[in-house]
């Protein structure tokens, strides 16, 4: 459990619980967004115990992480089923592989590999997807409204339509949305919840 909350939290350098548990929680924002990436976390953590890999590195979330981006990247982009399913699987075991070949390959001079192997994980599934005709784009973020009210009804779409409308000048706006970019979620709500975790931290 504790590898999984540092794969969240090293994304931003950390290793709190509390500030993980918040940024766990803005993945799910965009709720399918959320799974994907948890998935792809446990899977990879889970592989690099069983490969016997370091457990000092597992539990510290240095394999996750990048896991975990290429995992919220899939999510967001496409619609959710089982093929996306073991896409992911297949992704969080290469992106493994492809963090301890850096790892072996740059480790040796000290320098850390960071979010190179999210990079390029994400580009061969990228690319390699449009081979699949079955794995559809995703179109949440189409129909926003739409999904509130099937969700939540008349009284969501209003909450949402208030929280959107609140006045706030450009530059704030802007960097919330930047924030919560950073996890695949293009909404205020997941910049907010990150900026509260970033100045707790």
């Amino acid at each position: 459990f504790k590898s999984v909350l540092n794969s969240y939290g090293q994304v931003f350098f950390s290793t709190k619980k509390t500030f993980s548990s918040l940024l766990i929680l803005a993945t799910f924002v965009d709720f399918y967004t959320g799974v994907f990436g948890l998935f792809a976390v446990v899977v990879t953590n889970l592989i690099a115990y069983w490969l016997g890999l370091n457990k000092y590195k597992i539990t510290e979330g240095f394999f996750g992480f990048n896991s975990l981006l290429v995992g919220l990247g899939l999510g967001i982009y496409f619609q959710p089923g089982a093929l996306l399913l073991l896409i992911v699987f297949l992704a969080a075991i290469l992106t493994l592989f492809i963090s301890v070949s850096l790892e072996g390959v740059i480790g040796k001079y000290a320098l850390p590999y960071l979010s190179i192997p999210f990079v390029i994980s994400l580009w061969i599934l990228t690319l390699a997807s449009r081979e699949f005709m079955e794995l559809g784009l995703n179109e949440r973020g189409i129909y926003t409204l739409n999904d509130l009210y099937i969700i939540g009804g008349g009284s969501l779409v209003k909450l949402y339509e208030w929280w959107n409308n609140i006045p706030l000048p450009s530059s704030i706006r802007s960097y919330f949305l930047s924030l919560g970019a950073i996890l695949f979620q293009y909404n205020l709500f997941t910049g907010v919840i990150l900026a509260i975790g970033l100045l707790t931290y």
